[in-house]
């Protein structure tokens, strides 16, 4: 083999490598940026150019409830904590010791309520929004993200009987708390450090009026459900032929 295809081969493998990140068995791609929760954009995927690249940030009305998992560091998560800290502005200090027992903790959180979430990307008020998932197929939301906050803003999340996605200010979104079905505390996003995520794609399908509609969210290894398409040209194709 020739000594530059040899190189080229390297460097295909070293990236890839460093793209993603196992967070206790669950595949997410680690980012040193601030990737929203609920956001919509398109992954960077160039030899030596990866990350997410935020392109529209949907309304949500109704607050979309997501889990929030406590999960101590581990020595690959905390590497991957640290690369991040550098690029964000957030004022989060974590000291991990290996041989410690007890470690830090950060939160996974998960979208858990896709219903409401694809209701509201298929709501007129993300018209623009849907129109660019629907001609960009390459585009995927977060539906997750591993975060780390402060000791405080933990502990405030762990007391909560529910946790819920909310947008606060112009084109912003929150953590609203809840005890015993009342608000509680807010928590903005940029309060913490994102250091992986993970997205899904639109599944697309018609609906009665013959309107191309998101159906579904599945991620990259999954399929969409019977008669429903990740390419909405596919499901426009559909609606013709009926």
């Amino acid at each position: 083999m020739p000594k530059y295809l040899l190189i080229i081969a390297f460097i295909v493998v070293i990236t890839t490598g460093c793209k993603t990140a196992s967070i206790f068995q669950e595949s997410q791609t680690s980012t040193k940026q601030q990737v929203p929760l609920g956001g919509v954009g398109l992954e960077k995927d160039f030899m030596l150019q990866q990350g997410f690249n935020s392109t529209a940030t949907p309304k949500y009305a109704e607050p979309v409830k997501i889990s929030a998992l406590i999960k101590p560091f581990t020595k690959q998560v905390y590497k991957s904590f640290l690369k991040a800290k550098v690029s964000q502005s957030a004022d989060v200090a974590i000291d991990y010791v290996d041989s410690l027992e007890v470690k830090p903790k950060f939160i996974q959180l998960k979208i858990a309520d896709k219903v409401t979430l694809i209701k509201s990307l298929n709501n007129n008020n993300n018209r623009e929004v849907k129109d660019y998932l629907s001609h960009n197929k390459a585009a995927s939301i977060v539906s997750s993200i591993s975060i780390a906050f402060s000791k405080q803003d933990l502990k405030l999340i762990q007391q909560a009987d529910a946790v819920f996605l909310v947008e606060s200010g112009m084109k912003n979104y929150a953590l609203q708390l809840y005890q015993e079905g009342k608000k509680k505390d807010l928590i903005q996003f940029n309060k913490g450090i994102v250091f992986a995520y993970k997205t899904a794609n639109c599944c697309w399908q018609e609906n009665k009026r013959h309107q191309i509609h998101i159906v579904d969210l599945v991620n990259e290894f999954s399929h969409c459900p019977n008669k429903t398409y990740r390419n909405s040209e596919r499901a426009k194709k559909e609606i013709k032929l009926f």
